[in-house]
């Protein structure tokens, strides 16, 4: 396989002959938001998860041009892009081509696997229950709900491990995410291995920011090679609504501490119906303090419904379009912001699934009760609609 013909390839993905995700419930697959698992680690052991029927059929289909459900998280995002699907869409895909490059012969065929890239959430340990997550991905999700469905089972977390860590030396790129991954306390024991055994490794870390003054922070600071992603969607008092039970004013001296560090940012940001326009804003004010356009990537939220900016009314979403639009004419087509911006531009431009406000302040309501809060005080031009 060429490059050319890698990179332009309409349904191949670098991640099933190179990757591996695993979650703290034994999970295995290919992607984080791939539709379906390959399997579970209670079953079988990565390695034959990997090597497995399923696995070399997804890369079969992958090599004959077939497009699967599976993928449709990426495809989707790729169909919605103005620019080379394949390669600048910000899909998960075409983010994870650069580091499958480097060895072209991997593709020759379905059978071959070789792990260059992990994507690790050894448990869901998270301070933060934001909106539009759950138990699964937030231990304060699973208190609050009282679900013990996502308690880690310690002989799966030592088989996890015992597969990641053999593997460390020939490792290019780490994926650290949760949870919130500065507090799950693997992560300070596979940083001490990979300081021992491959200190060049890029690692990539999904933080909310919020705790920096712990053992796993100062030891990732230590690294050469470190990419910060910062999840944020708005600012103050919605900040920490989304977020909940963030603290603006907490995360924003901390992010500025790690921006006055010299490491390099960028930020993951979710839009739905709660910073529809808010969004905006949050993006001016990081831009004031000296972030580039090229650091803002930028998710449409599809789950859970009743957030999906797709509820609101057709000319509060044609109001939106508009300001996207404006936001087109004066931002850099060659970086993220600009790509994000069309990506939510189409996103909303149809076809519209039909919404329900009804189902949205249903949903803010059983919040509020829980959390004794007050969206309505929060978002008040949401329920003036």
């Amino acid at each position: 396989m060429t490059p050319k013909d890698y990179f332009l390839h309409n349904a191949l993905c670098a991640l099933p002959w190179i990757g591996v995700y695993v979650d703290p419930v034994g999970t295995i697959k290919n992607c984080a938001i791939s539709g379906t698992k390959l399997d579970n680690i209670h079953n079988t052991p990565i390695d034959k998860i990997l090597a497995s029927p399923t696995n070399v059929a997804i890369k079969t289909d992958m090599l004959n041009h077939v497009r699967h459900e599976r993928c449709n998280a990426c495809y989707n995002v790729e169909n919605r892009s103005n620019h080379n699907v394949q390669t600048h869409s910000g899909s998960n895909r075409s983010w994870y081509k650069k580091y499958g490059i480097k060895n072209l012969d991997v593709y020759d065929s379905p059978n071959n696997f070789n792990l260059k890239i992990v994507d690790l959430r050894w448990r869901n340990t998270c301070n933060l229950a934001c909106v539009y997550c759950g138990p699964n991905l937030s231990s304060r999700w699973a208190t609050e709900l009282k679900n013990t469905d996502y308690n880690i089972d310690d002989s799966i977390l030592a088989k996890n491990k015992k597969y990641i860590f053999d593997q460390v030396d020939t490792i290019d790129h780490v994926y650290l995410a949760g949870g919130e991954p500065l507090l799950i306390v693997e992560n300070l024991e596979l940083l001490n291995l990979l300081a021992e055994r491959n200190p060049d490794v890029e690692i990539r870390i999904n933080t909310n920011l919020s705790v920096v003054d712990n053992k796993i922070f100062k030891k990732l600071i230590t690294f050469k090679n470190v990419k910060w992603t910062v999840s944020v969607d708005a600012t103050e008092e919605e900040y920490d609504y989304i977020r909940y039970p963030g603290n603006w004013n907490q995360f924003y001296n901390n992010l500025i501490d790690l921006k006055n560090k010299g490491f390099d940012i960028n930020f993951n940001m979710v839009w739905c119906i709660l910073n529809a326009e808010s969004i905006f804003k949050c993006i001016e004010n990081l831009q004031a303090v000296g972030f580039h356009e090229n650091t803002f990537i930028i998710q449409c939220l599809d789950r859970p419904r009743p957030l999906n900016i797709q509820n609101l009314p057709s000319n509060i979403l044609e109001k939106l379009k508009l300001t996207i639009k404006n936001k087109l004419t004066i931002t850099d087509p060659a970086c993220w912001l600009h790509k994000s911006l069309e990506l939510m531009y189409n996103y909303i431009s149809g076809p519209v699934i039909p919404g329900d406000l009804t189902e949205t302040f249903n949903f803010l309501a059983k919040l509020d009760q829980r959390r004794n809060l007050n969206s309505q005080t929060v978002f008040p031009s949401l329920y003036n609609l």
